[in-house]
């Protein structure tokens, strides 16, 4: 029987998982529909760009620029996380968590959706951030862990945009000068906390991640 690759199967988790959320996702959680699909987005195009053996192609570029420009969607997930305390999860008399079963399938779909989200996505991004090294960046000493930093920290202003300008990917294709001018707008003191808050929270799980990967590794018994 043949066994169907990562991507198919990263594929086929999503489109289940997106028609569990059309079916079954109500409001005040059916955003997570919209949400979901606009995070799977760069996950796509990331399948696209990892396949290039060479970063020369033109393709590859063009395929680039709109994964810069979705990639903030898939970490935007983790600010919904937030929207658990819709859920009124506590019994008022006593503290305790309640055993509502639907209170719990909101909680895993939220859950799910931000993890299966993010923590693909940011395998993708440090993927591109060795190819960038061993390809246009192989000069540059530690050129992933500075693409994924800068990723990070632009997928932070994005993700500042989207939670509280309600700013979407698709409007620097549809209203470009007015995208441009809320971006020129919207910097202050706030808005700078926010980004260095949410740019370490993503270089944590990435560390975190890699730290996992070795250790799955098989280790030096004298270390």
């Amino acid at each position: 029987m043949h066994k169907l690759n990562i991507n198919w199967q990263i594929r086929i988790f999503f489109a289940i998982f997106m028609v569990v959320l059309v079916v079954f996702a109500k409001s005040p959680f059916n955003f997570l529909i919209l949400n979901t699909f606009l995070g799977y987005i760069p996950i796509e195009l990331g399948f696209h760009l990892t396949k290039f053996s060479s970063t020369k192609s033109l393709l590859f570029w063009i395929i680039f620029i709109f994964w810069i420009l979705f990639y903030p969607n898939a970490p935007y997930i983790l600010t919904d996380l937030f929207h658990l305390s819709l859920l009124n999860p506590h019994i008022g008399s006593t503290g305790l968590l309640k055993s509502d079963p639907k209170m719990w399938f909101y909680f895993s779909m939220l859950i799910i959706s931000a993890l299966s989200c993010a923590l693909i996505s940011f395998t993708q991004l440090k993927q591109l951030g060795d190819k960038f090294s061993m390809t246009v960046l192989k000069k540059i000493p530690f050129a992933s862990e500075i693409f994924i930093t800068l990723m990070c920290i632009l997928s932070s202003i994005g993700i500042y945009m989207g939670r509280f300008l309600r700013i979407h990917s698709f409007y620097i294709l549809l209203t470009p000068t007015w995208f441009f001018k809320q971006i020129m707008s919207m910097w202050s003191t706030r808005m700078l906390e926010f980004t260095l808050i949410l740019t370490i929270i993503q270089l944590v799980i990435i560390w975190i991640m890699n730290i996992a990967v070795k250790l799955n590794q098989p280790q030096n018994p004298s270390a």
